[in-house]
């Protein structure tokens, strides 16, 4: 395994194991009310299918967030990808936000099919955004796939505080685009932590972990829906925990490692490895 890929001591896989055990069917007893922040891409969109279908009772409100960076708009967010990331990435990334927005299953669609409320905002902890989060009284935030980092203000707002899901065995591979960094670092596995939110990237005490493996011919869209089918079930059970009490949230275990947008040099290797996009 390449230097800090994902590992797991004996302890932290045994409270793994625990923590993903089969959930109940039963309705929630103390989580009436969640709002869940996301971005418009079909990741954020197959967490809440599976957490609104799995709680049905509950009352949702959806925050989605605009531009892929916090306080950047669109526009900004693609120059500043484009002065920091491979123009290739860039461009592949494009194309696939592109075809899902040209679809006919977004956010959006989905939140008007099911009545959900949604709120619009280029800044999740802008006085205006926690104003409308505080007026909805959550007893939980659910943060899906999305790169705005909450602080302290708005994760206090809920009772429960808030939680989120990370395609990775945190604390490795913290940070962005992992589900690319792990076949470009030739990784053989990789995973899905489910933890409490901190105001910094990828940190907080964890829930719920599972590994995920690498199938040699997996690509970055496969690993992607590979990885996010795990999220959803994970993350379901992380609220079932939360509700009836028995999460055991524990500290993360070593510094663990960071990665950026993916580099010029790091999409060379990529291709140099034979693997693909889809």
């Amino acid at each position: 395994m390449p230097e800090g890929g994902p590992g797991l001591s004996s302890a932290t896989l045994e409270r793994s194991t625990a923590a993903g055990a089969e959930v109940s069917d039963r309705a929630t007893r103390r989580i009436h009310r969640v709002v869940l922040i996301g971005h418009e891409n079909d990741g954020s969109r197959d967490l809440l299918r599976a957490v609104t279908r799995r709680f049905p009772a509950v009352e949702f409100t959806v925050v989605l967030t605009e531009g892929l960076y916090h306080r950047h708009s669109l526009l900004g967010s693609v120059w500043r990808l484009l002065r920091e990331a491979s123009l290739l990435f860039v461009l592949r990334r494009s194309l696939d936000l592109i075809a899902y927005r040209l679809s006919a299953d977004t956010m959006v669609a989905r939140c008007r099919q099911m009545g959900i409320p949604v709120i619009r905002t280029r800044d999740v902890n802008s006085a205006a955004a926690r104003r409308a989060i505080e007026a909805f009284h959550p007893d939980l935030i659910v943060l899906l796939y999305t790169m705005h980092l909450l602080n302290w203000r708005t994760i206090r707002i809920p009772r429960f505080g808030a939680i989120g899901s990370h395609p990775s065995i945190l604390p490795h591979y913290r940070g962005l685009e992992v589900f690319f960094w792990a076949l470009a670092n030739g990784e053989p596995e990789t995973g899905v932590s489910v933890y409490f939110l901190r105001p910094k990237v990828d940190a907080g005490q964890v829930i719920c972990q599972e590994r995920v493996l690498i199938a040699p011919d997996d690509s970055v869209r496969t690993l992607y829906r590979k990885v996010t089918a795990v999220a959803q079930r994970l993350l379901c059970e992380a609220i079932v925990r939360i509700d009836d009490g028995t999460a055991r949230p524990y500290p993360v275990e070593g510094e663990g490692s960071y990665f950026p947008m993916p580099t010029r040099e790091a999409y060379r290797r990529f291709q140099r490895s034979g693997r693909r996009w889809r």
